[in-house]
């Protein structure tokens, strides 16, 4: 398949923050790290397997009050690759 990193637009930096993935609003959040992060997606590595639906939201803080909504772009073991949709970028799906 290639590299990934080739198929990115925006650059990568190495990250490990403590996150969460709050699947819906009834559900406490999964625990996650980030494993990396550029403006337009990350890579996270869940703690526990659990099935991603393809939209979610990434609690950046404890208290979510920072959050990104994600879309699901793959999926290995428990690590995912997500994107931060733009709020015009669901017009070309």
């Amino acid at each position: 398949m290639g590299n990934r990193s080739e198929l990115r637009r925006k650059p990568r930096r190495q990250f490990h923050y403590n996150a969460g993935v709050l699947l819906d609003g009834t559900s406490p959040p999964h625990p996650c790290a980030i494993a990396d992060i550029s403006q337009t997606g990350a890579r996270l590595v869940l703690e526990n397997e659990c099935e991603l639906p393809e939209r979610f939201i990434l609690l950046l803080t404890r208290g979510g009050e920072a959050r990104r909504h994600c879309r699901l772009v793959w999926r290995d073991g428990l690590a995912a690759g997500v994107e931060f949709p733009t709020p015009h970028s669901h017009a070309a799906e």
